[in-house]
């Protein structure tokens, strides 16, 4: 009677190791710590920006992530301008040296609508776009969905978005001057800081001026020849064969092409190097001066001046 006991008991445990391994095991895992670094995803209004895609802190993937609000962080207000759509121009291929004129320039941009800021639905990559130059600057944040084989998750305040100003031009940092003997390449000085001061104007036409001014403000002529190239070397000229060069009394001034990723695309001889020269017989000092800087671009439409001052050098009357 015992034997038979034990017999059944075994029979029944087994019956019920069956019925539990019969039940479905959800697979895969997804986290509740999923997170994006960095953290904030700082942009400028205007640039492109990706950030790198969730981390997903062991959730299996694939997972597809999904965009569910948008917020300035500040007021806890949506922020529906960060959804909108708006034109934009986009380059349709490379600008190359044959494309010499503007119309052919022209060809290869097309206006196309974008929105500020998009979620990848695979990765939950963030991109910001151009079309955040429509958008106010300030602190976002966001909210998104992610979803796997085990389940959906809501992470809330997922990203924090800091929108910084549009810079409208840069200009690398360094610009110099040396000077050196009149109507030779020989004693040159060791070279100097220049002061380099740009104003914009994004009501005025699309223009570039250079103006060389003296120690005292005085400027130099440049339809007199007061202020030159340096042989072969680079020069905005170079990099802008779109438009003449106008020589003014004040200064040196091209029009430009409002590009998608700003103006000049095109490199001169020394790069984005401006190299120009105010030969010695126009100063009191009896001796040529050449300014040197880099990496100017113009980001947005609108006009901008250059001043360039040669500090310690006098123009004479």
């Amino acid at each position: 009677m015992k034997k038979r006991f034990i017999i059944s008991s075994l029979s029944a445990l087994a019956l019920v190791g069956i019925l539990f391994s019969c039940e479905k095991v959800t697979p895969g895992f997804i986290s509740d710590y999923m997170y994006y670094s960095p953290n904030p995803l700082i942009a400028t209004q205007g640039n492109v920006v990706n950030s790198k895609a969730l981390e997903l802190d062991g959730t299996t993937g694939p997972v597809k992530v999904k965009l569910l609000a948008v917020r300035n962080s500040d007021t806890g207000q949506p922020a529906p301008d960060m959804l909108k759509e708006f034109t934009i121009k986009q380059f349709l291929g490379q600008i190359t040296a044959a494309d010499s004129t503007v119309a052919l320039v022209n060809q290869k941009i097309v206006l196309k609508p974008a929105l500020p800021l998009e979620i990848s639905e695979i990765g939950g990559r963030i991109t910001l776009s151009q079309a955040t130059a429509n958008v106010a600057t300030g602190n976002y944040v966001i909210d998104v969905q992610v979803t796997n084989v085990k389940g959906t998750r809501d992470i809330m305040n997922a990203c924090k978005i800091q929108l910084l100003p549009r810079a409208n031009f840069t200009l690398d940092a360094g610009p110099f001057f040396t000077t050196s003997d009149p109507d030779a390449e020989t004693g040159f000085s060791g070279q100097t800081p220049l002061p380099v001061t740009i104003t914009y104007d994004s009501k005025g036409a699309n223009k570039i001026r250079f103006v060389f001014l003296d120690k005292n403000g005085t400027a130099f002529n440049p339809s007199a020849g007061q202020v030159v190239t340096r042989g072969d070397r680079g020069n905005f000229s170079q990099m802008n064969p779109y438009f003449p060069l106008v020589r003014t009394t004040t200064a040196m001034e091209w029009d430009f092409i409002d590009l998608p990723n700003g103006f000049p695309i095109k490199d001169g001889n020394n790069g984005t190097g401006n190299y120009y020269r105010i030969p010695g017989r126009f100063t009191v000092e009896n001796r040529n001066v050449n300014p040197v800087f880099f990496g100017f671009k113009a980001l947005s439409a609108g006009s901008y001046t250059l001043t360039i001052q040669i500090p310690a050098i006098t123009k004479k009357p």
